[in-house]
């Protein structure tokens, strides 16, 4: 009780000191509730684990499927063929004329660091 009425009375004084922050700070700290954390986590087979122990072997067995994964697929779609030059479509002025007008506006700028609205900007007299 008497650290309820300490808490009251700090908030008076604020009140009184016009320091509206720190009067609503300590009314939130007496009126929230405070979440608990949860410290289980669940093994392969959906068995909790409470145990700190049991818990940390649990994460080190994750981690370690984690990061031991074998990927299965076709090793040959990585291999792309060499660029040619001798294309016998060239590219249309309308082509890209279409594809800049096309441009999303507002968008962050690729990897040439060049937004949208200077490329559309740039076409103008």
């Amino acid at each position: 009780m008497n650290w309820i009425e300490e808490q009251c009375q700090y908030i008076e004084d604020s009140m009184k000191k016009n320091n509206s922050k720190k009067t609503y700070q300590l009314v939130k700290d007496l009126t929230s509730t405070k979440q608990g954390r949860t410290t289980t986590i669940q093994d392969k087979d959906g068995k909790c684990l409470t145990e700190e122990q049991d818990i940390l072997k649990r994460w080190s067995e994750y981690c370690s499927e984690l990061y031991n994964y074998r990927a299965t697929g076709d090793p040959e779609v990585l291999n792309v063929p060499p660029a040619t030059d001798n294309d016998n479509y060239p590219i249309l002025r309308e082509e890209v004329e279409a594809a800049v007008k096309s441009l999303k506006k507002g968008k962050s700028a690729e990897a040439d660091n060049v937004p949208a609205e200077l490329v559309q900007e740039g076409e103008k007299p």
